[in-house]
């Protein structure tokens, strides 16, 4: 079978196999290379321009790395391989930054691949598309590796986006923690061996997340673009986001902010987004300090909540928005084997309960307003 070999700035060399370069090759996975991994963390962090297609090439080679270690079969390394490549596909323009109700990546992913060439390219080498699919799910044991607490998703774009922000907390021993994994009760775990490797990933993903995702003026910039998309979408399908990629997108956006019709708010977010011309921080809260009902009564209704401050304050909708990050600390479930027994990693390790507190207790609800104002 022919090969090739890309230069990787993370993993250096990554060797792709004949029928990964064919569906490296699908307008589905070229998409991706039109995508950022991170929205508009470039407008805080000028390097930050990688695209899902390189992360995607980086999972792939972790998912195979993994495989190898665990001495996995050829046809099981091959398909968790191809998960890690394609498990990407479903994202859509700016990624996160859009809302939109009930839809998942992974299901999206899953139907880009079944009703594409790509169904076709693996059929003709014998690979199970549904096979693929379980995988990007996280189902079963092999499929862990590829969606869980600790997974190869986590350890790529850790790595990738600290090297391209140009901060220090990408440094975690990958090779330690892969070589510390291992099947235990049909359960993929983390030997105890392997704790301190892991600490130092929560970690990371503890500094990256309050520097980087969560930096105030990246959030102002996406959520300023979120309203304007929100006036924008209309007939805008999964299917038809599903072709896009960034530039497109942000085309579809100037088009329609030329109509006639079209609210004005559309056209001036989109300059104020390209001049940096953002809005200010107005408010910011921490979580502990405002109670999980009043985060409640914001996550049930944004707008209705802005409305009330704009009305009070005098300041025009939309040139106040609110911004409530959510919680995430699936992480802190990742699975340590010590002594014959399973633990959650903060069941365990001392610092990993201090840090799952230290980033409950950073979260912050924040109040963002045109400066004029």
């Amino acid at each position: 079978m022919d090969s090739k070999i890309i230069r990787d700035p993370i993993h250096k060399d990554i060797e792709l196999t004949e029928v990964e370069l064919k569906i490296l090759d699908t307008p589905q996975m070229q998409r991706l290379r039109r995508i950022k991994q991170n929205g508009l963390a470039y407008i805080v962090y000028p390097a930050m321009n990688a695209t899902r297609f390189e992360h995607s090439l980086g999972v792939m080679y972790l998912a195979g790395k993994v495989a190898r270690h665990l001495n996995l079969s050829k046809e099981d390394t091959e398909d968790l391989r191809l998960a890690g490549l394609l498990h990407d596909t479903g994202h859509l323009p700016f990624s996160h930054l859009l809302k939109i109700k009930n839809f998942s990546h992974e299901e999206n992913s899953a139907r880009l691949i079944k009703q594409s060439e790509i169904t076709d390219i693996l059929n003709f080498y014998g690979i199970n598309p549904d096979k693929i699919t379980d995988l990007l799910f996280g189902r079963g044991v092999y499929g862990k590796i590829i969606s869980s607490d600790i997974d190869v998703d986590k350890m790529d774009y850790l790595i990738r986006d600290s090297y391209y922000a140009g901060v220090a907390y990408g440094i975690i021993d990958i090779d330690r923690i892969i070589g510390c994994l291992k099947f235990y009760e049909k359960n993929l775990v983390i030997d105890e061996g392997g704790l301190e490797a892991v600490e130092k990933l929560l970690i990371a993903r503890n500094m990256m997340h309050q520097t980087v995702y969560r930096h105030h003026t990246k959030r102002i910039a996406e959520k300023m673009f979120s309203r304007a998309y929100d006036y924008a979408k209309e007939n805008l399908t999964i299917e038809k986001l599903s072709e896009m990629d960034d530039c497109d997108l942000l085309n579809f956006l100037e088009n329609k902010s030329s109509e006639s019709t079209a609210n004005p708010y559309i056209k001036e977010i989109l300059t104020r987004i390209k001049n940096r011309n953002l809005f200010k921080r107005f408010y910011v809260a921490k979580y502990e300090e405002i109670g999980e009902i009043f985060c409640k009564d914001v996550k049930d209704d944004e707008k209705k909540f802005e409305g009330k401050i704009c009305d009070t304050l005098n300041i025009p909708y939309d040139y106040l928005l609110v911004d409530l990050p959510e919680i995430r600390l699936k992480e802190y479930d990742a699975m340590i084997v010590s002594n014959n027994e399973i633990y959650k990693i903060d069941e365990i390790s001392e610092l990993a309960k201090a840090l799952k507190k230290a980033e409950i207790s950073r979260l912050t609800f924040c109040i963002y307003a045109d400066g004029k104002y």
